[in-house]
């Protein structure tokens, strides 16, 4: 590889003194509990910003002693190396670390922000060099090996840093912001689809309006509790022929659990032809509303979602498409927002996986108003989630800017020496 003009190349334990960890015995209550942070792979995976600041669980100075870990100073780069290989920060805090991470305590010639992103972008070469055969590991003779090429200058590794540092603070601000734009329409949800909008436009409330009892608690006297096979007709999907080349890899999507991650169902994973959907695979139109009935139903995770496209659908997913005083999406708001009471049915399969008996399911009571007042409320949520969208938009383009910046600085073929006030390099 030709580097550029005053860049080099420099193996990772070139970079400064690289150290492992070790775990105090457990059994030994007076090494935990103390003041010092002892980081572990999982402590790295919670992560949403290259700093780490503390860690779930904390040593003492006679636990640090009594093994082989080492205190290492704040701006040190710290990589889990298994379990999985691949997670990488910089404490500002004093830290050790557990046998599951590696450490460099840097050189002073080397900058730790650019030096963070510099593995972070080495981490698909690190992972295939991971060892073992329970779980994937790096050595800490093959992470010695490792290489990243760096500008010479400490400058220009600082500058490469502002920039992509700036460029993850735009990311970090903007999921900030769609996670409070969710936890509003969290809100909304709660309000609207237990006491929905009357005539004028107001939210009800038993201070101003009349509520009634029914099997779904307090409703606005103007709703009816419905059964949830009542809502709609109710189709089995199925899994065309994998023996049949000619059924897949078209451009019917088939949605099956691992699909049902998105509300808006649109594309999925796998896709059928129309040869398989003129072999008796089932379509349904746009607007139709889908729950998983086994597989990927977890503790608090009841999968809904609705088509925005004819889509087809295998047998672990229900599709209901609703009755004509019915919305799709409001019946799909519905569902999402009140999951926790549908997981009370789910009961365990001799496998282990969770599922719904589809009586139980079909009998269960939903809180339906006039297909006018759905309008309103699917129109605010609708608007709502427009906005998350954006936001979720913005951060998709924020990250795929910082993944061509790091392909682009960490490499040399961009430099930043014109923003450092001095000539621009030139390729060797």
């Amino acid at each position: 590889m030709t580097l550029p003009r005053g860049w080099t190349s420099r193996r990772f334990d070139q970079l400064g003194e690289l150290c492992s960890g070790s775990t105090p015995s457990s059994s030994r209550t007076e090494f935990w509990d103390g003041a010092t942070v002892w980081v572990t792979p999982t402590d790295l995976s919670r992560l949403n910003t290259p700093y780490l600041h503390d860690s779930a669980k904390l040593i003492t100075e006679r636990g640090l002693r009594s093994c082989s870990a080492r205190l290492l100073p704040p701006g040190s780069i710290v990589l889990s190396s298994r379990a999985p290989i691949g997670y990488v920060a910089i404490p500002t805090v004093p830290f050790c670390t557990n046998q599951g991470c590696k450490s460099i305590a840097l050189h002073n010639s080397y900058h730790s922000e650019f030096v963070y992103y510099a593995v972070t972008a080495t981490v698909p070469r690190l992972k295939r060099l991971g060892e073992g055969t329970t779980f994937a590991e790096i050595s800490k003779k093959s992470l010695a090996k490792a290489e990243v090429v760096l500008p010479i200058d400490k400058a220009e590794q600082s500058k490469i840093a502002e920039v992509l540092s700036t460029v993850d603070r735009a990311i970090e601000q903007t999921e900030a912001l769609i996670a409070k734009q969710k936890r509003i329409k969290t809100g909304l949800m709660q309000d609207l689809l237990t006491r929905g909008i009357d005539e004028h436009g107001n939210l009800r409330s038993e201070q101003t309006h009349d509520f009634k009892d029914s099997p779904l608690g307090r409703i606005p006297v103007e709703w009816d509790p419905v059964p949830f096979g009542a809502c709609g007709q109710w189709y089995s999907g199925g899994t065309p022929s994998k023996a049949v080349q000619r059924f897949w890899g078209g451009g019917v999507p088939w949605v099956c659990p691992k699909d049902m991650k998105q509300f808006e169902l649109c594309e999925s994973i796998d896709t059928i032809t129309k040869d398989a959907v003129a072999a008796g695979a089932r379509l349904v139109p746009t607007g139709t509303v889908f729950i998983v009935i086994r597989g990927m139903i977890l503790a608090h995770t009841f999968p809904v979602g609705i088509s925005t496209t004819e889509v087809a659908f295998n047998q672990d997913v229900k599709a209901i498409t609703p009755k004509q005083n019915f919305m799709g999406r409001y019946l799909a708001y519905w569902l999402s927002s009140n999951s926790h009471q549908f997981l009370k049915l789910a009961t365990t399969a001799t496998h282990g996986t969770k599922r719904f008996d589809l009586d139980e399911l079909q009998a269960a009571s939903i809180g339906f108003p006039t297909l006018d007042e759905q309008r309103l409320i699917v129109s605010i949520l609708d608007e709502q989630q427009s906005i998350i969208q954006r936001l979720q938009g913005l951060t998709a383009k924020l990250q795929a800017e910082k993944r061509g910046l790091m392909q682009d600085l960490l490499t040399g073929k961009r430099r930043v020496m014109a923003l450092l006030g001095q000539r621009e390099g030139v390729t060797a």
